[in-house]
């Protein structure tokens, strides 16, 4: 048995716990509890086997660029001085060739098809109430333009073995009646499923718990090595020693990774949503993707949510009005709802962005002791039981059964 700490209690964090605790482990989790809750809660809650492809594309560096002076754009890039962020940007358009796309598209693949059929042997195994749902994630277009985009895309699906369709405009309003106004047509990736976050997240803390997980409300400060290991890690309360250290504090695991002299091709990607409170929801069969919008709605049986663009604007977590408002415009340009009548609580947070599309799940090379996990972009819920799969074969060389 070995002790074992895990630096982030998000979705990451959690099911690096869940796995290593499993297999018998003495596992502590530190988390400091900010104010804003992290991206593996305010993400929209979608589980996206069909996420195979990276952002990375001349074409999206050419639209950032484009929208540069537009308030609410999807993609909002601030220009900074920052040399962290101009060494991911020049990796992120060096990474946007062919064959770094086809690298990226097989390794995500491979992670995402593990992960969901480990969150269905998790719900299986585990009394949950997280509303995991096999519905599928449905696209809708308002212009043919877009839908060209999903004929590549559900081609390329094919030849990975993934169950997706594309929709006429009569089948995307038979797909979901709440659609209002006239459509292009659509996609249905029907391998795609969604769950509550909050919910998952509680659930795992609660199961862990049960498991002997210790959790630490603290905040990592700094690290005491000797030897190329890490003796322990620093609190304002003390600090944690231990056999093994894994770093899976998402888009700020650089900030902690650079006081040991290692430095994590992640920068922050800001995202936003807009969730329902006091058990409002809206009567939608699956979550909804507004293409031309590049806005999701995803429903739960207490609420929903709309959640998405991109802002890379450093560590800001600035609630942005005009980026909230866009939220909402296209929730009631697209759906037979009155948005205004709804109370929604606002939320910014970070996404850890690689510049390759390709998470870092690895024991590091410099620091023996020290596995990373983190930069799974806009995927880490998708990803995270995989992850945590993983980063327990790596520190136990076991899998747990």
């Amino acid at each position: 048995m070995s002790k074992i700490v895990i630096i982030g209690g998000g979705i990451i964090g959690q099911f690096c716990a869940y796995y290593l605790a499993g297999n018998g482990n003495q596992v502590s989790v530190i988390d400091d509890n900010p104010d804003m809750t992290p991206a593996s809660e305010g993400n929209c809650g979608l589980v996206t086997p069909s996420h195979i492809v990276p952002l990375n594309s001349m074409q999206a560096v050419f639209q950032g660029i484009k929208w540069l002076g537009k308030k609410d754009a999807p993609l909002k890039i601030k220009p900074q001085l920052d040399r962290r962020f101009i060494l991911w940007f020049l990796n992120f358009i060096r990474f946007s060739s062919g064959s770094a796309i086809e690298k990226a598209t097989a390794a995500r693949h491979e992670l995402l098809q593990l992960s969901f059929s480990l969150y269905e042997r998790f719900f299986e195994d585990e009394p949950t109430e997280s509303e995991w749902n096999k519905g599928g994630l449905l696209y809708v277009c308002r212009n043919k333009k877009s839908m060209n985009h999903y004929d590549e895309e559900i081609a390329l699906h094919k030849k990975f073995n993934l169950q997706s369709r594309m929709l006429s405009a009569t089948e995307v309003t038979e797909e979901e009646p709440l659609l209002k106004g006239t459509f292009a047509g659509g996609a249905l990736m029907e391998m795609d499923s969604w769950l509550n976050p909050t919910q998952l997240l509680k659930d795992l803390r609660r199961i862990n718990e049960i498991n002997g997980v210790k959790y630490c409300p603290e905040k990592v400060r700094d690290f005491r090595l000797s030897n190329g290991k890490i003796n322990a890690a620093m609190t304002e309360k003390g600090e944690y020693i231990a056999d093994e250290f894994i770093l899976a504090t998402g888009a700020s695991s650089p900030l902690l990774a650079a006081k040991i002299g290692i430095n994590l091709a992640v920068i922050p990607g800001k995202g936003y949503n807009l969730t329902t409170r006091n058990g409002e929801h809206i009567p939608m069969k699956r979550p909804l993707y507004m293409v031309e919008k590049k806005v999701v709605a995803t429903p739960w049986k207490n609420g929903f949510r709309i959640g998405s663009t991109m802002e890379f604007s450093g560590y800001d977590l600035e609630l942005n009005g005009d980026r909230l408002n866009a939220l909402k415009k296209a929730a009631g340009e697209y759906l037979e709802i009155d948005v205004d009548s709804f109370a929604f609580t606002p939320w910014a947070g970070w996404r850890p962005m690689k510049d390759n599309g390709i998470p870092i799940i690895e024991r590091n090379e410099k620091i023996k002791n020290l596995v990373i996990a983190t930069g799974h972009s806009m995927v880490g819920l998708s990803m995270a039981p995989a992850t945590g799969y993983m980063v327990n074969e790596l520190i136990t060389g076991k899998k747990r059964d």
